[in-house]
Formats: C-alpha cells, structure tokens, sequence
C-alpha cells in the first residue's frame, strides 16, 4: 500500500514492521531520513498521478508491505497488560476510523477491533487521516463482533458500549482500573441491537440536551480522554 503524508511518512520510517519498497519525494521536501534507506525525487506530477490532485500528500509517499493481520487469540495470549481495547462496530468513514484511531494512539488504547465486513481497508486515505497512528495501534480483524465480545469478556474485560440513550454518564462509571473495551457504534445508526445486548455497561457522554449530536470520531475521542484521565488520576 501507498501511505502519503509527512506524519504518517515519518512514523513509517519509524516502524520496523514496514519493509519500503518504494520512496517518493518531491524537491524540496525535508525529511530526517536514515542513510540506510534510499529515495527518489519526483516532480508533483507523479504523486498526482499515483493519488489525484487532491491529495494533500505533502510531498512524500512510502510504498510499504502491508502490516500483518492480527488474529484476536493470539493477541491476548501474547497481551501481558490491562490498557484498553476500542471495539468500531461498523464505522464506515475513513475520516472519522483515521481519527480514532489517532485518539487511540494518544490515549493509549492496547488495540482497535474492527469487522472484516462493513469496514473499510487500511487505505493510503486512512493512514493518512489517522497522521502516523496507523503504525502504533494493533488493528484487529474479526469475521463476527458478538464473537470477539463473548471472547473479552471470557477473559475478564468489562465492555462499555457508548451510546446517548446510556444509563449512566461515562464518567460515573470505575474506569480507573481493570480489563474494558470501550464499543464506538456506525455513524448515524450507532450500534447494532446484538452489539448493544452483549454489553455490561450502555453510557452517555453528558452533553446539551437542545444538541447532543456527535459523530463517531468526537465520541470516541471524548471518551477515550475520559478513560485516559481515571486511569492516570489528572
């Protein structure tokens, strides 16, 4: 795959995980690359040909192996800690799963689940929009998510669903320790009626009652800083 993008550039050049295959940059543009790895100066024409003009590759691009996929089991048999898991049911847009993945990241998420159905690839689009997260934060594949829920909670982690019909605030809720998942639902729909029967918790992030609308991505990213702030007692 193509990834585009100083941050997310950068943070590739970063990762011993990804095998460079191709390196592009425009002249002019100023990377800290190390000497081991070798690059190509290209006019602005071939990154619009290889991503359209739009594209706001800021003059550099990386054509990587893809990141092996990581099977949920084994996972959590190799997890050694309690950090949380973010569980996406069906979020779609690639802007919205880009920035929560880069919440994720900041908050220190342990991994994202995601369906392998009705969830988009990991995309140059995605990467870019997640500026390098992409490359921190474990993006976990399951072919069914009741499954994959019925598997954390076997092992111990408690999952909170969001969703603004919740019981509870989620700030109400003892997030300071323990194993939890914190469940993000599609855009507009939220989540399914199976996904939000196989929660322990359904929680609200208080808001205006005369306007309580959020999209997937300022959700999580409220509630992952909620998380993060009684984990680490701010």
């Amino acid at each position: 795959m193509w990834i585009y993008g100083r941050r997310a550039v950068e943070a590739v050049l970063s990762n011993p995980r990804r095998k460079i295959l191709r390196f592009l940059l425009s002249e002019g543009t100023c990377l800290d690359i190390p000497s081991s790895i070798k690059y190509e100066v290209v006019g602005k024409e071939a990154f619009a040909e290889l991503f359209g003009r739009h594209a706001v590759h800021q003059g550099c691009a990386v054509l990587v192996n893809n990141l092996p996929d990581w099977d949920l089991d084994s996972f959590l048999r190799k997890s050694d800690d309690d950090r949380p898991f973010v569980i996406l049911d069906q979020v779609q847009d690639v802007q919205n799963i880009g920035s929560i993945i880069r919440a994720s990241a900041v908050f220190d998420i342990q991994a994202i689940i995601m369906t392998k159905k009705n969830s988009p690839s990991l995309t140059a689009a995605l990467a870019k929009a997640a500026s390098g997260a992409l490359e921190f934060v474990p993006i976990i594949r399951v072919g069914n998510l009741v499954q994959a829920i019925n598997t954390l909670q076997k092992q111990g982690f408690w999952i909170v669903g969001l969703d603004e019909r919740g019981t509870q605030s989620l700030h109400e809720l003892p997030l300071k320790s323990g194993k939890f998942a914190c469940i993000i639902g599609s855009e507009g729909k939220g989540m399914r009626r199976l996904t939000r029967e196989h929660c322990d918790f359904l929680a609200r992030i208080p808001c205006n009652e005369k306007f309580s609308t959020l999209n997937a991505a300022q959700a999580a990213t409220l509630a992952l800083y909620e998380i993060f702030k009684q984990r680490v007692a701010l």
